[in-house]
């Protein structure tokens, strides 16, 4: 198994072990350009229609299941899905989506969903139970088998109410992988929810009909991390400097 990387979404291409049959959908530039009449800050209209996936597979679409409960929800803005509201609450529930897949491939054993998502106040997903769960043939929805955060970069800075101190904000990639029991599907949904402010830029779901016991897409170690967090700060200090 290897990967390839992505820049500009920091997605990585999924290779499995095996010499199974493989699957994808993914989602990118899917923002207000090429999308009209998705709604607009805060975001409080409903979606007129689900987004088909813009690669592989079409038989995936991404719909708006829910808005926030204090007023506004998912929209697409100029470079993003933008989880609008007026308030600045930390952890605040900004709205569900849901990836659907009335066809899904035959066979699947192992799934892997990534998604590119911007923090806001110090938070991506909504928690505690915000982060991405996958519901097979209409079942209870289940949590990850393994969860990964595959790439992160600073992308500015917010006043902490916790701590008084302006605190790093992050682009995160994460990585969400199920095994899957069942050899017959007929549908599949996975349902996440972000918290207030924060950004969707990019998803991909990649699925393979040969069980894959390890972790797909391994985690990188924390010194990477910290490496891709500094080069995404100074090229913020950089950027502003310039202006």
């Amino acid at each position: 198994m290897f990967i390839i990387m992505h820049c500009s979404a920091q997605i990585v291409d999924v290779h499995f072990e095996g010499a199974g049959a493989t699957s994808y959908s993914a989602w990118s530039n899917v923002n207000a350009f090429n999308y009209a009449g998705y709604g607009s800050f805060p975001g409080n209209a409903p979606w007129p229609a689900p987004i088909a996936a813009t690669e592989g597979s079409t038989t995936a679409s991404l719909n708006r299941i829910a808005g926030s409960p204090t007023g506004g929800g998912p929209f697409l803005a100029s470079e993003s899905i933008y989880f609008g509201n007026f308030a600045q609450t930390p952890n605040a529930l900004g709205g569900t989506l849901r990836i659907f897949d009335d066809a899904p491939m035959f066979n699947l054993k192992t799934l892997v969903f990534q998604i590119q998502i911007g923090e806001a106040t110090g938070f991506d997903f909504h928690q505690p139970t915000g982060m991405p769960q996958i519901s097979l043939n209409n079942a209870p929805y289940a949590a990850a088998t393994f969860t990964n955060l595959v790439n992160r970069f600073q992308n500015g800075v917010f006043p902490s109410p916790t701590t008084g101190q302006d605190e790093p904000v992050y682009v995160n990639t994460w990585a969400f992988q199920w095994n899957v029991a069942s050899n017959a599907l007929d549908t599949l949904a996975i349902d996440f929810s972000a918290v207030t402010h924060a950004q969707v830029y990019a998803m991909r779901m990649d699925g393979t009909s040969v069980l894959q016991s390890a972790p797909v897409i391994p985690e990188p170690s924390v010194f990477a991390l910290l490496v891709i967090a500094a080069a995404g700060a100074a090229g913020h200090i950089i950027r502003n400097r310039k202006r």
